[in-house]
């Protein structure tokens, strides 16, 4: 059967606080339906009721509810989600070939979509070797991955939420001395709606004035982050 969104007829605007989220939505499913919810694509609750409370990130680029078979609760079915995914999955090479002392890689992007790598602050950073466990070297790794007779192991990093538009990236080694090797840089493009309004100092997205002589309201709300 797979994930269905056919028989949700309504989402209720989700309720916050405390790091949780409580989410209901109606349904035209039979009693005893498997239900899933998932946040960027990541499959984070499935039950046989039309209401969840879960954890959220520090960020929500995208909500899907929708239905599955009996057996299929636990399966993720992410891939297959026409949703929005804000996130950019970068993936490298590297090992000891770099360096004998390799210690890991740093991970730089621009500020915005189109923008210029900045090398001022690492975005994110991954250990070359957690708790000094090697993983290439003879018989690991990719043999020859690394340049003649050398092994590499494979690396991962996930960036987001982003808004819309092409990203430029950048994976930088270091080692023990701090030493850095040159960047190996990509391009990657988000395809995605803009965000909801940007929030004032006090939280506040829209605002709206009255004019009593006209009865009527004029709503006004900050830009999107995103464009």
């Amino acid at each position: 059967m797979g994930f269905s969104q056919a028989d949700i007829t309504s989402v209720a605007p989700p309720v916050f606080g405390n790091g949780l989220a409580t989410f209901s939505w109606t349904s035209t499913a039979p009693a005893g339906t498997w239900y899933q919810v998932y946040l960027n694509l990541t499959l984070v609750w499935w039950g046989q009721v039309t209401s969840t409370t879960v954890a959220i990130p520090s960020a929500v680029a995208s909500v899907d509810i929708g239905t599955v078979g009996p057996g299929e609760q636990m399966t993720s079915f992410a891939s297959s989600i026409n949703g929005t995914n804000r996130f950019a999955e970068l993936s490298w090479m590297g090992g000891t070939y770099e360096s004998p002392n390799i210690a890991g890689f740093y991970i730089y992007s621009g500020a915005a979509p189109g923008a210029a790598v900045s090398y001022t602050t690492p975005i994110g950073s991954v250990t070359a070797y957690p708790q000094s466990i090697y993983t290439d070297g003879f018989g690991d790794g990719g043999f020859g991955d690394g340049g003649f007779g050398e092994a590499a192991s494979n690396y991962s990093y996930t960036a987001g939420p982003l808004a819309g538009g092409f990203w430029n990236f950048a994976v930088v080694a270091y080692d023990t001395a701090g030493n850095l090797s040159t960047p190996q840089t990509c391009t990657v493009l988000i395809v995605a709606p803009p965000l909801e309004p940007a929030a004032d100092g006090n939280g506040v997205r829209m605002y709206y004035a009255y004019t009593a002589s006209t009865f009527e309201a004029t709503l006004t709300w900050n830009a999107s982050p995103s464009a």
